[in-house]
């Protein structure tokens, strides 16, 4: 087989393997890479994609063992960068994630992904108006990122700039309408915004299109209790916690409706629980 031959092989099993891995098929893409750094261990997008399974997997350690090790082949593989910053961020490396967004970003300026999961990690480090900066800079280069405008929803809801979030929200749910996340958040804001039949409406359409997100169900629980219904409140928070049973937050806030309710073993019982889960958790501290 000639070397043109052979690569031309190699090229179309990997993209046999991009196609199983873009359909969710993860074991099939991952026996496909495998087989080709058999036939040619330094393959560098192979070492690249296994590490995005691993990644993808919660092998963080590995998909960053995987994807150096491809940057070391192929030193200008912007894609590998950026992957590399994903399993940093995951592993709470955030500085070493920004490098390495930053180096993605030096190959490719125009690489939307790139500055939005800088955006990510700049936030995750609590530099907020850098993060927006990434976030808009990503939107420059692709205007209908939904991801994006949610990501600046949240860093404006974090800076308190509440009707540009509301906005940043509204236009991530323009681009992709059935983002449960986004409906959630938008509910979060309006509810800051003292909007609470809005915000409710909001968040019951999260739960339309994603009945399993406990975040939701929690922060419906909020809003039912600030309009004084309590009984209904509990309900949510139960909810809440049978999808996500270590939700700190859930167990505080079904305390303090409880506690409202005047079931006051029962709310001791569930601050107790989420100080369990979060012991520095100062609000559960209070609620005992």
């Amino acid at each position: 087989m000639s070397e043109q031959q052979q690569t031309l092989t190699i090229q179309q099993a990997i993209d046999l393997g991009v196609q199983h891995h873009n359909a969710g098929d993860l074991t099939k893409a991952e026996g496909i890479y495998q087989q080709i750094l058999q036939s040619d261990p330094d393959q560098p997008v192979a070492l690249h994609l296994l590490g995005v399974i691993s990644h993808q997997s919660g092998k963080n350690d590995l998909a960053v063992d995987l994807i150096t090790k491809a940057l070391a082949i192929k030193p200008d593989y912007a894609e590998a960068y950026n992957n590399l910053g994903r399993a940093l961020q995951d592993l709470g490396k955030l500085d070493e994630a920004v490098a390495s967004y930053h180096k993605a970003l030096g190959l490719k300026p125009d690489y939307a992904e790139a500055h939005n999961n800088l955006g990510n990690a700049l936030k995750d480090l609590g530099k907020l108006d850098e993060a927006i900066a990434s976030y808009r800079k990503a939107l420059a280069i692709k205007p209908d990122f939904a991801e994006t405008y949610y990501n600046l929803g949240n860093a404006l809801q974090d800076l308190g700039k509440l009707d540009e979030a509301v906005a940043s929200y509204g236009k991530a749910l323009a681009t992709k309408p059935d983002y449960a996340e986004a409906y959630n958040n938008l509910g979060g804001a309006l509810k800051d915004l003292g909007k609470l039949e809005d915000a409710v409406t909001n968040s019951q359409k999260a739960l339309t299109i994603k009945p399993d997100l406990a975040e939701a169900h929690n922060n419906l629980g909020n809003l039912l209790k600030n309009l004084g219904k309590p009984e209904e409140a509990v309900t949510s928070y139960h909810k809440a916690l049978a999808i996500k049973p270590d939700y700190a937050e859930a167990h505080n806030n079904l305390g303090n409706a409880l506690k409202y309710l005047g079931k006051l073993d029962e709310a001791v019982a569930s601050c107790r629980k989420a100080l369990a889960i979060k012991p520095d958790y100062a609000e559960a501290h209070n609620n005992l």
